[in-house]
């Protein structure tokens, strides 16, 4: 074979090769190429049935998504769907587990529900229908095919003799002649029943006979009725007798009632004042408005606390914070801090040397580490926050951009605008960004300083921030200055 038959197998393998390449792709997708924009949804299983992760998410039948991630999560399958952006699900949708065929692939299908509300990301999907388990199906089978055949051999020992199946055959045709002797009966009885019926109307019409034959007596009852009522009328007397000999006891209590109530309308007396001084009354209705605003107050107000610590490259130190936030509502806060500034101020120190009368000048720069102070008033908008007051003991502003539902942070502070700190004719400006890898533990990295040439370089660090609620209390319980 020369090289040309050589060069066209191989072209010609090279063409098959590409054709079942596509064909592969166009049936499992191109996702590798492009990979489309999605949002996470999850749902809870008992039993996931072999569900694989990058399963299909189906909705009618068509593909809205994958399986991005099976975890156990109490006892429960936890499976993390990725929904195609676009794809509306419901919040009354309901989840299973279906195959596509009695060996096919598993794949999770989403039923829509008829809410016009729709799940949105980090949504769980709440109904759900647990998949039938086959090893259960086949355990409760076997043991029906189990009872079944107990049952059979049990019915064969019965009647499988010739004994068995001679009684059997009996006890048919006694039910027969039973049958038909009972149809006799009652034809025979037919007329005996009439004759009952015949008997229980006399019986009624006696009855009515011994009502009217004793209708005086009744009357007689009737007539009684005067002197029981008599007897009632007796028992009022007496009652009433009763009262006459008390009247002078309800008397004076009367009087009493009628004294204090007068006290009360007159304003004497704790109760009297209460009720005619208005000033008393708006007093304390005042203080008690004041104390459900109070209350309300501490019950809304946040306290966090962070420390935190940042080394600095370019003077090769470390930079720590201490920081107390005050949140007296979501939009409104106040940060106190302390900072230990390893670069606090810098200061130039000249020398002046004569020798042999020539003069020298020697400047030696001194850095002074400094305890500095924060306090600051900050305002949410949104995702974005504005903050200015006191920066490391000089005036200073800030802004903060959050994001990941305040996971990450980015922030760009100033403050020095004179230049004291470093010797810097420009202001002291840092920026950076914060993220929380959990939930009270952060990291930090950033440029600090970016106008000072002699100063500035990068920093990392890291801290930790939580909520105190007994600093709530704390604040609460202190004195209120009158305004």
């Amino acid at each position: 074979m020369d090289r040309t038959a050589e060069f066209k197998v191989g072209l010609f393998t090279l063409v098959v090769l590409l054709i079942l390449a596509f064909f592969t792709f166009r049936i499992g997708g191109f996702e590798w190429i492009y990979k489309k924009k999605e949002y996470t949804l999850y749902v809870y299983f008992k039993n996931i049935s072999n569900l694989d992760d990058k399963s299909l998410v189906r909705i009618a039948g068509v593909s809205v998504g994958k399986v991005k991630k099976i975890e156990l999560s109490d006892g429960m399958a936890r499976i993390t769907l990725g929904i195609h952006e676009g794809v509306n699900v419901p919040q009354d949708s309901i989840a299973n587990i279906r195959s596509t065929g009695l060996l096919g692939d598993r794949y999770l299908e989403i039923k829509p529900g008829k809410e016009r509300t729709y799940l949105k990301d980090g949504d769980t999907i709440r109904n759900v229908e647990e998949m039938a388990d086959i090893d259960d199906m086949l355990r409760k089978l076997s043991s029906v095919s189990e009872d079944l055949n107990r049952l059979v051999n049990t019915a064969n020992e019965v009647f499988g003799n010739e004994e068995s199946k001679k009684a059997l055959k009996e006890s048919i045709v006694n039910l027969r002649d039973i049958t038909a002797n009972l149809k006799e009966v009652i034809t025979r009885n037919d007329k005996r029943l009439e004759t009952l019926m015949a008997k229980l109307e006399k019986l009624a019409d006696s009855l009515n006979v011994m009502v009217e034959e004793n209708r005086e007596p009744l009357k007689n009852a009737i007539a009684k009725a005067p002197e029981v009522m008599e007897n009632i009328k007796n028992t009022a007397t007496e009652i009433k007798n009763m009262i006459e000999e008390n009247r002078a006891n309800l008397k004076a209590t009367t009087e009493q009632l009628s004294k204090i109530t007068s006290d009360i309308q007159e304003g004497k007396g704790s109760l009297g004042k209460l009720m005619k001084d208005e000033r008393l009354y708006e007093s304390l209705n005042k203080a008690a408005e004041g104390v459900n605003r109070t209350i309300n107050r501490i019950e809304k107000f946040r306290t966090f606390i962070t420390f935190q610590g940042d080394y600095l490259f370019e003077p090769k130190d470390t930079k720590g914070y201490f920081n107390v936030t005050l949140q007296p509502s979501p939009e409104k806060y106040y940060i106190l801090g302390i900072v230990s500034d390893p670069i606090g101020k810098v200061s130039t120190k000249e020398t002046i040397t004569t020798t042999n009368g020539t003069t020298t000048i020697t400047r030696e720069e001194e850095i002074e580490k400094k305890i500095e102070f924060t306090a600051q008033f900050g305002r949410r908008f949104k995702d974005t926050a504005l903050r200015f007051g006191l920066t490391e003991s000089t005036f200073g502003v800030g802004i903060d951009q959050f994001f990941m539902k305040d996971k990450l942070r980015l922030s760009l502070d100033a403050w020095d605008f004179g230049g004291d700190e470093a010797q810097a004719k420009a202001p002291h400006v840092k920026a950076g960004v914060e993220y929380f890898i959990f939930k009270n533990f952060f990291l930090t990295a950033g440029y600090d300083n970016i106008f000072n040439s002699r100063w500035r370089g990068p920093y990392i660090g890291g801290g930790i921030r939580f909520e105190d609620e007994d600093f709530k209390y704390l604040f609460g319980t202190m004195p209120k200055i009158s305004q």
